[in-house]
Parts: structure tokens; sequence; C-alpha cells
């Protein structure tokens, strides 16, 4: 996804946020998850894991994220493929409505986000990744 016509693209940031639970990380993202961003995002949200020891999960704000194309949902799937392995269980809260939409489109958001899509169910900036009834008939 490119950023609007005449626009240049926000410049992508991971920023490490407090955590009530201490065996938790929590990070916002913010800017275009793409081609150009998606190996630093792999590099520091992999790092974002080695500050505390035997962390149990990682919560990834999603709200600040603009858009992302093919490499950057590419960048999303690795980082929950690396935290399977590392027994660690990976949180996107907040969706952004574009990315939202574009899990939907390619079929990724369920196994992104368990339990997002039951019964029309839809993710939304502010429900922290909670399903919430679909809005205007959206199925």
């Amino acid at each position: 996804m490119m950023p609007p016509y005449g626009s240049a693209p926000s410049p992508f940031t991971l920023t490490p946020a407090p955590s009530p639970n201490t065996r938790s990380v929590r990070v916002r993202a913010e800017g275009y998850l793409d081609y150009d961003t998606c190996d630093d995002f792999l590099v520091t949200a992999t790092r974002c894991l080695d500050q505390i020891p035997t962390p149990d999960s990682l919560h990834l704000d999603c709200s600040g994220i603009d858009g992302l194309d093919s490499m950057g949902l590419a960048a999303l799937l690795m980082l929950h493929r690396r935290c399977t392995a590392a027994r660690v269980t990976l949180h996107l809260e907040r969706l952004h409505p574009t990315v939202d939409r574009i899990l939907r489109l390619t079929g990724t958001l369920e196994h992104l986000v368990p339990g997002s899509t039951m019964s029309g169910a839809t993710t939304r900036p502010g429900d922290h990744g909670r399903p919430s009834p679909g809005l205007d008939g959206d199925a």
C-alpha cells in the first residue's frame, strides 16, 4: 500500500510502552510497514523480546500503522512465527482500519488475531484487538 499521492511515507518506528505485567512486552508501531521498513521492524521487534527474561507475550499496538504492503504483511507473519518458536504469544492490538482490511482481504486476520472474525466481528482502534460486533451489517 502506498501513501497518498504526493505525500512521503511517514518513518516507521517501534516505541516500547510500559507493561503492567512483568512477563509481557508492549510496543507501539507507527508509520508504513513496507519493503523499506520491514527488516528494521523485525530486528527491533525481535530485540524487544530480549528486554525481559522469559517473556510470555508481545503486545503490538498497531493503531499507528498507516498501511502495509506485501512485505509488511510478510514481516508480521514472520514476527508471529518467531514469537511462536520462542513460546511467546503475539497480540496485535488496536488494528488501524487499513491494516484490519488488508488482513481480512488476505485471509491472515484469523491467523494473526485469533477470534477476531467470529460472528462478523471486527477490530477497531481503541478496542485492543478484542472482537466487537460488525457495523452496518458488515459480515
